[in-house]
């Protein structure tokens, strides 16, 4: 069972001060939506609000097109579950954390041991049953939130950062488990991260927000390579961002002068003043012996520094324009990348995607972000 959500007019306002305004929001049945956006930008604020524990000073929320009437918002927040960012959990079994929520409701002992075990099995952590709650690592302890969450068979699941402080691969593994119960319930879904390379993998839609605004919402793809603004395009991890003008001319690439007169081809179809944005696993390096395609983008350069990257290594080459590449070990192993070569950097005009300038950081702010 889900629900869908649409929020409208919505303000919440902390302080005196405006924190979130959305003007329309609409969530699927079954969709799993992630909210990102950098600190402070809204999204647990959003999160809370869709979640009713937060009442908006002005707007709306609907669920299944019906409006929730405050008055009676405790029978909608029976429909839904949240997962915070610290799982807390009470000073008892595992098992008894999770049973709480059962217990609550009234249902029946045998109900709600058929119900716990079953969802102990199904997060991996049968074997914590009887273990203090609080003697847990991190991961157990998320597993079990995620396990008193499930348990209660919400419409609508929160989650507020449930990954974040976990190592590589105790994230991972949750991730994948996490995946799999989304699908497998099919249950509407609504998660906060600061991490967008979690938005492949769990979330079927996304919303960005800056200032408490929602600028983007789309599949993650459309977030990541084609992002609408230079913020948002520098947060998803698109480290060349490179001020110009574009001269679209027919149907085909577009060419874009750089400042420092490089031309290059872009994909979108676009005029004026821009900002033209290229990931860096869209850059291929070669060893600048072979000759440019015309089909793709061809910078000779030389690289300038070579840092690790986790399993790979960030490449910053000095083409007229300053990119950044990645390149994997072997290249370094065999000597292909150093300091102070010559390269040959390409990438196809579809990997460009510009943005106007009018609606991003001023051109003389815009470059090559650096984390």
């Amino acid at each position: 069972m889900s629900i869908s959500i649409r929020a409208e007019g919505l303000r919440v306002v902390k302080g005196g001060r405006q924190v979130l305004a959305v003007d329309r929001l609409t969530l699927g049945r079954g969709e799993v939506w992630g909210l990102i956006g950098p600190n402070g930008a809204g999204k647990s604020t959003l999160l809370q609000a869709l979640a009713l524990l937060e009442k908006p000073a002005a707007g709306a929320i609907y669920f299944d097109g019906q409006r929730v009437d405050y008055r009676q918002a405790l029978s909608w927040r029976r429909q839904l579950a949240v997962v915070f960012q610290e799982p807390l959990l009470l000073d008892t079994t595992v098992f008894n954390n999770v049973a709480m929520g059962l217990r609550f409701r009234g249902l029946a002992r045998a109900a709600i041991k058929e119900r716990v075990e079953h969802w102990l099995a199904a997060l991996q952590i049968s074997h914590l049953a009887e273990r203090p709650a609080r003697r847990l690592s991190g991961g157990e302890s998320r597993r079990v939130s995620l396990a008193r969450a499930f348990v209660l068979e919400p419409q609508v699941l929160f989650l507020d950062e449930p990954f974040a402080a976990l190592d590589a691969p105790t994230r991972g593994a949750l991730l994948e488990d996490l995946q799999a119960l989304l699908r497998s319930t099919g249950i509407t879904a609504v998660f906060v991260t600061h991490d967008f390379t979690e938005l492949p993998l769990l979330a079927d839609r996304v919303a960005a927000l800056q200032g408490g605004r929602v600028v983007q919402t789309g599949r993650p793809e459309d977030i990541l390579w084609q992002p609408a603004s230079v913020e948002l395009a520098s947060f998803v991890g698109v480290t060349n961002l490179l001020p110009g003008e574009a001269f679209p001319n027919g149907s085909g690439p577009v060419p874009v002068r750089l400042q420092g007169g490089v031309t290059i081809l872009a994909g979108t179809r676009l005029g004026g003043r821009v900002v033209a944005c290229l990931r860096p696993e869209e850059i291929l390096i070669s060893d600048g012996r072979t000759g440019g395609n015309s089909a793709v983008n061809s910078l000779r350069g030389r690289v300038t520094h070579i840092t690790p990257q986790g399993g790979q290594y960030r490449v910053e080459i000095d083409c007229g324009p300053s990119l950044v590449a990645l390149a994997g070990a072997t290249q370094l192993r065999l000597g292909a990348l150093r300091p102070g070569r010559e390269v040959l950097a390409t990438f196809p005009p579809e990997a460009v995607h510009l943005i106007p300038a009018q609606a991003s950081l001023p051109l003389a702010t815009a470059q090559v972000a650096r984390r």
